[in-house]
């Protein structure tokens, strides 16, 4: 993933959004959903401008396109200079007591505790890991992926849940995401977890046509998912698992009906954080 230049000065595409106080956690986690790893905050008069990075220049217009009729958006070029500070701060993430995903760079002493351990490099701009959506969806997968499922992972990032899925026994795991920096990524993390040969990364944002799955994960905004609701259904065998995240408290009756609609029947919900995740099963 590079970064334009100019007179030999790496710049990263920032995505800025005015929003006001009422909004500021709805746009924050909206950044974070599609790629932010940090938000800076900064106050301008009596608003608020949120500044990330997306991952990629295409993926940061995109942002502000998709959003422009919630919040004023814009692109800005910043010069990037390279800190590893934040890494100082990282930590482990445990999922459950089988589960933890752990930061590339970090020395872990506790590898006999867990029977699954997820390296993860977020690089520039993508998950760790650590979101309670992330985290969700990852705990879901350990109880209720069979061994030697396919599984379909939208807006993969990082790669960390379709790495989970490998690690768990999946035989095939297919990842989507919409920025072009995703699928490099997480193929680096997929070789540094030696699961490489089982994922393939590709970049997008529809769902595969004419594929159909053991599983789907969706860790993606309620508005998305709820575009996606058909094509989403549609590629899960009769039968199968829908995993759907991204959601806060206040939306998840709209996803659960939606779907529920489309043929498919709720068997868990759970909230972490103010953060929802949902379980389905594709009725036969």
């Amino acid at each position: 993933m590079g970064s334009p230049t100019s007179g030999g000065v790496s710049l990263a595409a920032h995505v800025v959004l005015t929003v006001d106080a009422t909004e500021l956690e709805l746009a924050a986690d909206a950044l974070r959903q599609s790629g932010a790893r940090a938000i800076e905050e900064r106050h301008v008069g009596n608003a608020i401008e949120l500044w990330a990075v997306l991952g990629d220049s295409a993926a940061t217009t995109a942002f502000v396109d998709r959003w422009r009729d919630r919040w004023l958006g814009r692109v800005e070029l910043v010069d990037l200079t390279p800190s590893d500070t934040w890494k100082r701060y990282s930590e482990p993430v445990t999922v459950n007591d089988k589960l933890v995903i752990v930061p590339a760079w970090m020395s872990f002493r506790e590898k006999e505790r867990f029977s699954f351990i997820v390296s993860i490099d977020p690089e520039e701009s993508f998950g760790l890991g650590d979101h309670p959506t992330t985290r969700i969806v990852a705990d879901l997968l350990c109880r209720l992926m069979a061994p030697e499922s396919s599984v379909l992972d939208m807006g993969s990032g990082s790669g960390v849940l379709s790495i989970v899925a490998a690690l768990l026994g999946a035989r095939r795991v297919v990842g989507i995401d919409r920025a072009i920096g995703a699928v490099a990524v997480a193929q680096r993390n997929a070789a540094r977890n030696s699961v490489a040969e089982v994922t393939d990364f590709r970049q997008g944002s529809t769902v595969p046509s004419g594929e159909q799955f053991d599983l789907v994960a969706a860790n993606i905004l309620a508005p998305v998912l709820l575009d996606l609701c058909e094509p989403i259904v549609g590629s899960v065998e009769p039968g199968g698992t829908i995993i759907l995240s991204g959601l806060h408290i206040d939306r998840i009756e709209d996803v659960i009906n939606r779907y529920v609609a489309e043929g498919c029947r709720l068997v868990e919900d759970r909230v972490l954080e103010g953060w929802c995740g949902v379980a389905m099963t594709k009725q036969q």
